[in-house]
């Protein structure tokens, strides 16, 4: 057998031992992702994030809900917060807010209800809805109505969602608004294309590495043009840069964490911040 044979059957063994390992890491990865155990740690570790990263994330989140307690006054109504976690946006609503919780993993409830004592009677929560976004529409009193809500918040959610899984939770979100709502939203997307921030974003998550860490997340979402083929009346978005500089984390935290956040953080740096209006019902229907 020659010399030239014998190389490529090594390099071909190579990357058969190669791809094995990582079929069964991420195999692995998804009987420890789906079990309850890690249900209830990642809703306990979301809560840590939040804290961890909240100046990097005041700045965007401010922009964001600049109008919404205006949006509020003309048009009186609950606010639906979708993949709403332990609840990290309560600063920044109005007092009084009527909230609708949905989030599809019931061990958040705990960790949000705290935060709800914390928020005072600033926030009166309606109901909490342990349900998908892509399918809110529940039989009986723990589903959301066509047409009920007049604010959909939607943050750091859309990056988990496969394509067909995006378009029904697009759907979904303007089958619950009244016409006349409007759709917040706050999601991490693809860097500027042909950077190397870009390149690597598509390599991690291509070879399923960041979603298997991160809950399904993907961090090369193009996730504004779903927005824009939802049908809405009209969409405003711009694309921000977080300022993940040491500064922005607090004192408390370790320099293992901070570096730990800056480094994920290098990965899902580019904001798009947001808000869709839906039409009146005698525009949607002149679309139809």
């Amino acid at each position: 057998m020659s010399n030239e044979l014998l190389l490529v059957m090594g390099i071909w063994n190579a990357l058969l031992v190669v791809a094995s390992i990582v079929v069964v890491f991420i195999a692995g990865i998804k009987i420890v992702t789906s079990s309850s155990w890690y249900k209830k740690r990642f809703a306990q570790s979301q809560n840590e994030w939040v804290n961890l990263t909240r100046r990097v994330f005041d700045p965007l989140k401010r922009k964001l809900f600049s109008d919404l307690e205006q949006h509020l006054r003309s048009m009186e109504g609950d606010v639906l917060e979708i993949g709403i976690g332990p609840g990290s946006n309560f600063d920044y609503y109005p007092q009084g807010t009527s909230l609708i919780a949905v989030d599809s993993n019931p061990h958040v409830e705990e960790s949000l209800k705290r935060n709800l004592e914390k928020a005072g009677r600033k926030i009166y929560l309606k109901k909490f809805v342990a349900a998908s976004a892509e399918d809110m529409s529940c039989k009986g009193e723990i589903g959301v109505e066509d047409n009920s809500v007049a604010a959909v918040v939607c943050a750091k959610l859309l990056c988990n969602l496969s394509d067909l899984q995006m378009r029904k939770t697009i759907a979904e979100v303007k089958r619950v608004l009244m016409p006349g709502g409007r759709f917040y939203f706050l999601e991490h997307v693809a860097a500027k294309p042909w950077t190397c921030q870009y390149f690597l974003q598509h390599l991690v998550t291509k070879l399923r590495i960041w979603p298997s860490l991160y809950d399904g997340c993907c961090c090369n979402q193009n996730t504004l043009s779903y927005i824009h083929n939802g049908g809405f009346k009209w969409v405003q978005s711009e694309k921000i840069q977080a300022n993940c500089s040491q500064e922005m984390f607090s004192a408390p935290n370790s320099i293992y964490s901070i570096w730990r956040a800056r480094v994920i953080l290098y990965f899902v740096n580019i904001w798009l911040v947001g808000l869709a209006e839906k039409g009146q019902l005698s525009e949607e229907k002149k679309k139809l």
